[in-house]
Parts: C-alpha cells; structure tokens; sequence
C-alpha cells in the first residue's frame, strides 16, 4: 500500500482553499469629474483630505460616485477641470461580510490608496422609469440595486 506524503496533502489544501477564494478583478472606465470638495485643511491651508464627485458616464441609468482622498491625491488632481473625463481603474473584491465591493484606484493618471474602514467614499446609483396609469404620467419609481443593464456595461457594480 502506498501512502500519500504529508507535504503533498498540505500543498494540496492549501490550493484546493486558495481556489475557492472568490478573485479580485480590476476594470477600466471612464469618469467624468463633477465636483471638488476640500474636507479638511491644516494650519498652512493645505488640504488634507478631499471629496471628488464623479459621473461614471458610460454606466446606464445615474450612477455617481464621491470619493475620498488624501493629499497626494488632491494635490494630483489639481491639473484637472471640472467637466473632465477622466480613465479609472476600478478594483472589484470580496468583502468578509459576503459580498462583492468596489472603490476607485486611480483617477487619470493620479493613484488613490483604498482605505476599506474609511467613511466618506460612496456611490449614489439609480436607475429612473416613468410610472404610468391609465396612459398618463403618473411619477416615477426608482431602483437603486444595480440592474442587469448596468451589470453588463460596468461590471464592476455587481455586488454578487
């Protein structure tokens, strides 16, 4: 009888269990820049900490996003106007409570550190349709939950 090497068996688990883990994706899009917030200043005037409102402009539906930064990164968007379109990196992982997330790694050509426990980045999504009775505009309703069209053109907005 031939026995299995006890090495062999630890590899084994330890592929078997890095397999199963669900992968992280990064995707490229385009921003268009909104707005410019300073949050914070210190005793020089310097900002410490910035808001940036975008439009994700090829995403279906209203999809914008506020994201958070430090200096480096509002010193790096200085450069840009608001109007622009900006290239952005999106990084697309697993979060420990179940679920998928996604923030902004890079704006233009300006990097950003992903904080996973900091407030102030978020993401504003909805997707409007007339509501109708008897023919005649009757409102709207609204969902927020990302649809399948959306899911199709910005991938990264799957939360499953």
């Amino acid at each position: 009888m031939r026995t299995i090497p006890t090495a062999f068996l630890g590899v084994f688990a330890i592929f078997s269990v890095a397999s199963c883990t669900p992968r992280e994706e990064r995707f490229e899009s385009v921003l268009q820049f909104v707005s410019r917030t300073d949050v914070e200043k210190n005793d020089k005037g310097e900002v410490e900490q910035v808001d940036f409102e975008f439009e994700w402009d090829p995403c279906p539906g209203d999809q914008f996003q506020v994201v958070r930064g430090g200096k480096e990164l509002a010193k790096c968007m200085e450069k840009y106007q608001k109007g622009d379109y900006l290239a952005a990196t999106v990084k697309h992982f697993w979060d420990p409570h179940g679920f998928y997330r996604w923030d902004v790694e890079k704006i233009g050509d300006c990097s950003r550190d992903i904080e996973l426990t900091s407030e102030g980045s978020f993401e504003r999504s909805q997707d409007c349709t007339d509501h109708k009775m008897y023919g005649r505009s009757a409102g709207f309703a609204c969902s927020r939950r990302p649809f399948k069209k959306l899911v199709g053109v910005c991938p990264f907005m799957a939360r499953q």
